[in-house]
């Protein structure tokens, strides 16, 4: 079923997530649209043969339903679409879909068609109106329908359908172009997150902040990563906050890496901000979205284990939160509960295995400041079947006392032992000149 990811891949790689108040501009322009509430449901592939009704999730993996199971179609078909629990006649959340699908027989659970991949043993081509009209055809049945979709010739006109179906208690809508490009338009989200880590500057950036890492605060003192915010800074305070936070880095045996390559300053988890992005998504093209669990305590932030997360689309930093504290109460889970799908299978995460090294070089270099050194660690990260980690890691470190910054790092992830030894040659032509002293 490897088709399956194939087509998902495909299909989000044409679905934009956009602000409602910027409908006008980030929509292209189109023949006509094709606009649609958005259903809150999970992914699911509805194939229709002589043998019967089969459904599968995300990964290709089979979901029993029988009254969906049990449905007749006139002729072989592939669908894609949403499962939903319905109740008194609309869709509710996601949430409640997990639970359905264990006691099937007692939900209204119904498959909500969006696009039709086969007909008759064939693939449907042709423009978005055309796939519409024969979808509608096929999926005529009361737990098998095709989700309506109104056709509008502007954006004005897709602006005006938002409104309505929001103003009707819809979370959004999905507006498709003529050439199949799809946008998610929803209201913005607004989060307050615990600021667990930032990165530096480079070049002309240097001394200045570049990102904050963010997470969610957990019971017992313990966060889960959430992601990075980068933009809405205004330089002074990209300057000021470096230096505060520069002055409570901690120690940590997690390593998340930055835009920048380096590695992200670990800090004391004391800040609170409050950022604002257009999505908050449980999965990508690869499945379910997972994010590391970290405990935080006197020698500062250790590994616990993965668990299901989330990931922010399009994040903005607004401000600096002095009136909310760390802790459940204000930057807790329940923020992005409604987003989160743990798979069953996921309730009680294992933890992470420890990283082994495999290459240690060290070398130093006498300056009129001081010693100087560099360092290659070539890691085996042990975590590759989590499929959030590549085999491999080359961590490369340069402190020397005579530079405003002393500390610089840069990490690299390998795919294959051999690529982890070219990314260390690499590192040692370029920085391990005359005058360097292999230690260790």
């Amino acid at each position: 079923m490897d088709w399956i990811q194939h087509y998902k891949k495909r299909v989000l790689s044409r679905l934009i997530s956009v602000e409602p108040t910027r409908i006008k501009e980030k929509i292209m322009d189109s023949e006509y649209y094709l606009v649609s509430e958005k259903m809150d449901g999970f992914y699911t592939v509805l194939v229709a043969s002589p043998k019967g009704v089969e459904l599968f999730n995300k990964s290709g993996r089979k979901i029993e339903v029988p009254a969906i199971q049990s449905l007749k179609f006139n002729a072989a078909c592939i669908l894609v679409g949403e499962l939903c629990v319905f109740e008194n006649n609309r869709p509710r959340t996601h949430r409640e879909v997990a639970s359905a699908l264990a006691k099937p027989e007692k939900y209204d659970l119904r498959f909500a068609a969006f696009d039709v991949v086969e007909w008759n043993g064939k693939a449907v081509e042709g423009d978005a109106l055309e796939k519409y009209q024969l979808l509608k055809g096929i999926a005529q049945h009361a737990l098998c329908f095709s989700i309506p979709q109104k056709q509008v010739m502007s954006r004005n006109d897709v602006e005006a359908f938002y409104l309505e179906t929001v103003g009707q208690g819809a979370e959004g809508i999905i507006a498709k172009a003529a050439n199949e490009m799809a946008y998610k338009i929803k209201p913005i989200i607004t989060l307050d997150l615990v600021v667990l880590g930032f990165s530096e500057g480079i070049q002309e950036k240097a001394g200045m902040l570049r990102d904050l890492l963010l997470g969610i605060a957990l019971e017992n003192n313990r966060f889960q990563v959430v992601g990075s915010v980068g933009t809405g800074f205004s330089n002074e305070e990209r300057s000021t906050f470096f230096k505060a936070l520069s002055a409570e880095e901690v120690s940590s045996s997690y390593t998340e890496v930055s835009g920048a390559k380096t590695a992200f300053v670990m800090v004391k988890p004391q800040w609170v901000v409050e950022v604002t992005c257009l999505d908050v998504l449980a999965e990508n093209t690869q499945g379910p979205i997972k994010k590391t669990m970290l405990s935080y305590g006197p020698s500062g932030y250790d590994v616990v284990a993965m668990a299901a997360g989330v990931s922010l689309v399009t994040s903005v930093y607004i401000r600096k939160r002095s009136d909310k504290t760390v802790g459940i109460e204000h930057t807790g889970i329940e923020q992005i509960k409604d987003y989160l799908v743990p798979l069953p299978q996921e309730a009680n995460a294992a933890p992470l295995q420890d990283s082994s090294v495999v290459l240690r070089e060290v070398y130093t270099k006498e300056s009129k400041k001081g010693i100087m050194v560099r360092k290659i660690i070539g890691m085996k990260t042990n975590k590759e079947k989590t499929g959030l980690f590549a085999p491999f890691q080359v961590v490369f470190t340069d402190f020397s006392t005579g530079r405003a910054e002393p500390l610089d790092q840069e990490i690299s992830w390998c795919a294959s032992i051999a690529e982890m030894e070219k990314k260390a040659d690499a590192l040692r032509e370029e920085h391990i000149k005359t005058g360097w002293n292999k230690v260790k």
